[in-house]
Formats: C-alpha cells, structure tokens, sequence
C-alpha cells in the first residue's frame, strides 16, 4: 500500500511520471493516481434522484484517483439473454470484467483496498457490471473474472451503485493514505 505523504502547503503537484503524480486535497498530498479506467455498468435509465446525484458526487471525487465512467443503456428488452448481449456490448475491449452479485466475495475495506491496488496493477481497463431487477444474466455471471458482494443484504441494484461508488472511493482513500477511512477510531 502507498502511505499518504503529508508536504508543505507551498508544493503544488510534482509529476512522478506516467502512472503517479501529486494532488492536493486541503492540506494534505497524496501520491496516489492509478492509470486504470473503471466503467460501471449497469441496465438504465436510473429512476431514483438521489442515486444519481450520490453516482454524480463520487465520480467527482473519483476522478482524482482514476479514470471512473458510469454507463446506464436503456435495455429495450426484458430478456435476460438480450440484456446481457447489449450489457457486454458497451464494455471495453479486453477489460477485466467483475460482476456485483450477492453470491460473490463478501471483503471488508482494507482487504478490499488490497484486492483492488492489485487489481489496477495488473489490468488498465475495468468494468464492473451490476444487474437490474431481476439481477445478472447468466452469460455475463460467466463472462465475469469475479464477482464481488457488497452486502450479505438484498440491495436494490440502483442503491448497489452508489454503495459500489463509495466503497471504491474508500478503499482508494485508504490506499492513499487520506484520513477518509477511520477503520477502529471510536467515537
């Protein structure tokens, strides 16, 4: 893991080459940007609000760590074989492909840090695709490289998007070192 370095407030960004760099967040500087794109794809359009202006705030946030896009293709059809053919469709060419499902690795936070700092040092293009309603298609369940759980809980799938959105927000702050995460500091 890469610990977060703390500089005087006078040093701005300093390029550290191709894959890291500098950035500056209040006080504080991190040496933490991956040269990853993650594509998070899920059935659209998105009916609930506050899912997209949560989905909105985190792809901001997560921009200053990697290249996070959100893609919603309204799905014409309802069957699930016509669903999963024009969900893998919209994915990159040669991505790593994970599936959200709640049969999948149940992680906690530092271990999911871990996972993913491994991750985006192996693989530059990443999707990860999360299930309407009815949940993922068996083609793109066995098309996934993994699945990941998010919860042991049954999530609506427009509320396993954000959770997703703010669990990788997380793991990255951890790996950064950025005081986000406080994993056993007792109130």
């Amino acid at each position: 893991m890469f610990p977060g370095k703390f500089l005087p407030q006078a040093m701005y960004r300093r390029d550290l080459g191709k894959e890291l760099f500098f950035f500056r967040h209040a006080d504080y500087l991190y040496t933490m940007r991956f040269p990853v794109r993650l594509l998070l794809l899920a059935p659209g359009p998105l009916h609930f609000p506050f899912i997209k202006e949560g989905l909105d705030y985190y792809t901001r946030r997560l921009k200053a760590y990697l290249r996070f896009e959100t893609r919603f293709p309204r799905l014409k059809s309802k069957r699930p074989a016509e669903e999963a053919r024009r969900l893998l469709a919209h994915l990159p060419k040669g991505a790593y492909l994970l599936a959200l499902d709640e049969r999948g690795r149940s992680l906690r936070t530092p271990e999911m840090a871990a996972w993913l700092e491994d991750l985006f040092f192996r693989h530059r293009e990443m999707a990860v695709v999360c299930g309407g309603p009815e949940g993922l298609p068996p083609e793109i369940l066995e098309a996934a490289e993994e699945r990941l759980s998010l919860s042991p809980l049954t999530l609506n799938h427009e509320l396993a998007l954000l959770v997703f959105a703010e669990a990788l927000y997380r793991a990255l702050t951890l790996l950064s070192g950025h005081p986000y995460h406080r994993e056993g500091v007792s109130a």
